[in-house]
C-alpha cells in the first residue's frame, strides 16, 4: 500500500524532550515513557549525558548514559557517547568495548569508527585499528562522494590516520570538537529536516538526518521510529522491526510506533499480530485517532 505522508513538521522543545511529529498523519503521542516504560526518561538521561560531556565532566556523563542503556540497549548513539565518556577518562578499554558496540549497532555511525580506530591504538591494537580503516575505506569506496555520510567516512579516516601518525600521545582535549558539535540547539532543524525528506520520499537522506538527531536528542522514541520508517518503505523490514520495538521499549503507548508496527505485521501478512496492534491503539484512542484510521485501513484492504 502506498500513502501520502505529508508528515507535520514539529518545533523540537529544547529545554526537554522534542515535540512529537504526527505518525499517519497525525499526533504520535507521549513523548514521556508511558506508566509501563521505565521509571525515568531515557531522553532527558541522554541529554544530561552529553551537557557533562561538553562540561568535561566524563564520570557524570558515564553514569547518564549507563541509565540510558538498561532501557535502550541497542542504541547506537548512547554506546558512542559512552564511549567518548570513557575515552575522556583514559579508561580506552572500556571505550573501545562501547565503540564495538556503537558500531555493531549501527555500522554507519562512522564518527564512532574513528574513536573506535583511536582507541585500539592507545590499547597497542594497532591490527584492530588497521582494521576500522579498512572498513571505512570500503565505505568511502562504496560511497564514491555521493552518499549522505560521505563526510563523516572522510572524517573518520583522517582521525585514525592522525593518530597513527602522531608522534606525541593523543590527548583527551581531542574529543571537544567532537563534542561541541552535539548540541540541543540542533535538534529541531535535523529532526524537521528528517520529517521534511520523508515526504519527498529520500530515506537514504533522511535517516542520516534522524542519525544526527538522535546524537543530540538521544533515543526519543519520534525519532527511533522514523528511522524504522525510511527503512522500512526502502525494503529494510528487520531493521525497521528493530526500530518500532525499541521505540516502544521506552514509549510502549507511543501511537505511531504502535501503527506502523502493524503496517509491518500486515506487509509479512501476520494478519492477528495486525489485529493486536489496532486492539491496542483502540484501547489508546477509545475516541479515534489518525493512527487507529490508518492501520484499520491497512488491514481491510488487505483482507478484501
Amino acid at each position: 500500500m502506498k500513502r501520502a505522508l505529508l508528515i507535520a513538521v514539529a518545533t523540537l522543545a529544547l529545554s526537554g524532550a522534542p515535540a512529537l511529529a504526527g505518525g499517519g498523519g497525525g499526533s504520535s503521542g507521549s513523548s514521556s515513557p508511558s506508566s509501563s516504560g521505565p521509571s525515568y526518561d531515557p531522553v532527558e538521561e541522554y541529554q544530561k549525558g552529553v551537557e557533562h560531556l561538553q562540561a568535561g565532566e566524563y564520570a557524570k556523563a558515564e553514569r547518564a548514559f549507563k541509565r540510558v542503556t538498561k532501557v535502550a540497549k541497542k542504541d547506537a548513539n548512547t554506546r558512542y557517547m559512552l564511549g567518548l565518556a570513557h575515552y575522556g577518562q583514559e579508561e580506552y578499554k572500556a571505550a573501545a568495548k562501547s565503540l564495538e558496540r556503537a558500531v555493531k549497532y549501527d555500522a554507519a555511525l562512522y564518527q564512532a569508527h574513528g574513536k573506535l580506530g583511536v582507541s585500539y591504538l592507545k590499547i597497542d591494537k594497532a591490527e584492530k585499528a588497521d582494521a576500522v580503516l579498512s572498513t571505512l575505506r570500503g565505505a568511502e569506496e562504496a560511497c564514491a562522494s555521493a552518499c549522505p555520510e560521505a563526510d563523516k567516512i572522510v572524517a573518520a579516516i583522517a582521525e585514525i590516520e592522525a593518530a597513527k601518525g602522531a608522534a606525541e600521545p593523543i590527548e583527551t582535549s581531542s574529543l571537544a570538537p567532537l563534542v561541541q558539535q552535539v548540541s540541543l540547539e540542533t535538534g529541531d532543524v535535523l529532526y524537521s529536516e528528517a520529517l521534511r525528506l520523508i515526504n519527498l520520499e529520500q530515506y537514504d537522506a533522511a535517516i542520516a538526518e534522524l542519525r544526527d538527531a538522535g546524537a543530540v536528542l538521544g533515543p526519543h522514541p519520534d525519532v527511533l521510529t522514523y528511522i524504522g520508517f525510511a527503512n522500512r518503505k526502502k525494503g529494510e523490514k528487520d531493521t525497521a522491526f528493530a526500530y518500532y520495538n525499541a521505540a516502544l521499549a521506552i514509549a510502549p503507548d507511543h501511537l505511531s510506533a504502535n501503527e506502523y508496527l502493524g503496517e509491518y505485521y500486515v506487509e509479512l501478512g501476520d494478519m492477528e499480530r495486525a489485529q493486536a496492534q489496532l486492539d491496542k491503539l483502540n484501547a489508546l484512542c477509545p475516541f479515534g485517532c489518525a493512527q487507529t484510521e490508518e492501520l484499520a485501513k491497512w488491514i481491510a484492504e488487505a483482507d478484501a
